[in-house]
């Protein structure tokens, strides 16, 4: 796997720990969308009965990422991994999340690139 591919992977899997629902754990104000359950369409695809397992270790490792990050880069975190339908990514790719976050396309790829640097770090 690419390291594009895997860091992307780690994201993935740190959205669907967020959505998984409550856990044992509190929810600290600012950290994932904790009560914000994934829909079953966004996790499956045609060819797959399930979604991918969630690893636990990894997610927490990036939610770290995601505790200290700046609010815009939370913002594009959240965009892109934790409820892209709620900015419009699905529906109008990157340029109508960037729209909805009030920046232009290239500071969204930017951003989201700046915090895909942050997690390979955390895991090297």
């Amino acid at each position: 796997m690419s390291a594009a591919n895997w860091i992307d992977h780690e994201l993935k899997n740190w959205g669907r720990w967020c959505n998984s629902g409550p856990s044992d754990e509190p929810q600290a104000p600012g950290s994932c969308l904790g009560n914000l359950y994934i829909r079953d369409e966004l996790t499956r695809s045609a060819d797959d009965d399930a979604p991918p397992p969630i690893h636990e270790e990894n997610a927490k490792r990036v939610q770290k990422v995601f505790d200290v990050a700046a609010t815009l880069e939370r913002k594009v975190m959240q965009a892109e991994y934790l409820s892209p339908w709620r900015y419009g990514r699905y529906s109008g790719g990157v340029a109508a999340a960037a729209r909805a976050l009030e920046i232009s396309t290239p500071s969204y790829e930017t951003i989201l690139t700046v915090v895909k640097r942050r997690v390979e770090r955390v895991f090297t």
